[in-house]
């Protein structure tokens, strides 16, 4: 009697311990969704925040480089690829004094040497400079004289001189020597070379001089400088 009275004690001692066990488990049952997501919600929370993280990257990424690319495309010289190359500046228009304004053969006769080309006139009112043959019978001329520009009734200016050195002159030469030593009249001859101020204040030359039988007269080199003075 004795070991059965230990027996039943052990069995109510033990009984309760399984129905702890039991609630135990009921309570892990009860719970285990709560757990689960009391110790996967970090890690999900982590993703999510990793990933909005990166998510919000990239747009900065993208909207930095779209920024970017407008304000190249909005650049002047993104807009306009011909202005990478720069412009010239604008030159005077004021001629230089050495320019030539026209240079050619021409016969001598009346000239208006300020057109261009220079015009062959009627008779010498207006003419820069203008020649007078000594007509003979045959046609031809024995001699010619070259003649400055008109003054006035039966004058003339002193705007024709001789040059006289072989080589050619610059314009301000030419205009120089008019200006000491010019005269109203010149004897004209083959080997001769003349300086000549025009109406309008140019200054010209003139050299080369043959004589041309078909039209009984002189004709020269003749070349025309554009500055005036």
């Amino acid at each position: 009697m004795g070991g059965n009275e230990s027996d039943e004690d052990t069995r109510e001692t033990e009984q309760p311990r399984q129905q702890d066990s039991g609630q135990r488990r009921s309570w892990f049952r009860r719970h285990s969704g709560t757990i689960l997501t009391t110790l996967l919600f970090p890690i999900v929370s982590g993703l999510i925040v990793l990933a909005v993280e990166k998510f919000t990257d990239d747009d900065d990424t993208a909207a930095s480089t779209s920024a970017q690319q407008t304000t190249r495309g909005d650049s002047p010289e993104d807009r306009s690829p011909a202005s990478t190359t720069s412009a010239a500046p604008p030159t005077s228009a004021t001629a230089s004094p050495n320019d030539v304004r026209w240079s050619g053969t021409i016969n001598l006769t009346y000239l208006d040497l300020d057109s261009v080309p220079p015009r062959v006139l009627p008779s010498n009112n207006g003419a820069s400079t203008w020649v007078s043959y000594d007509r003979n019978s045959s046609g031809g001329f024995s001699a010619a004289t070259l003649y400055g520009l008109g003054g006035g009734f039966f004058t003339t200016k002193p705007t024709i001189a001789l040059w006289t050195t072989p080589d050619r002159p610059t314009r301000q030469q030419c205009s120089d020597l008019v200006a000491t030593q010019g005269a109203e009249t010149l004897p004209l001859a083959t080997g001769s070379a003349y300086c000549v101020k025009t109406a309008a204040g140019r200054t010209a030359f003139i050299t080369g001089l043959s004589v041309s039988n078909a039209v009984h007269a002189y004709t020269a080199s003749v070349t025309v400088w554009s500055a005036t003075q």
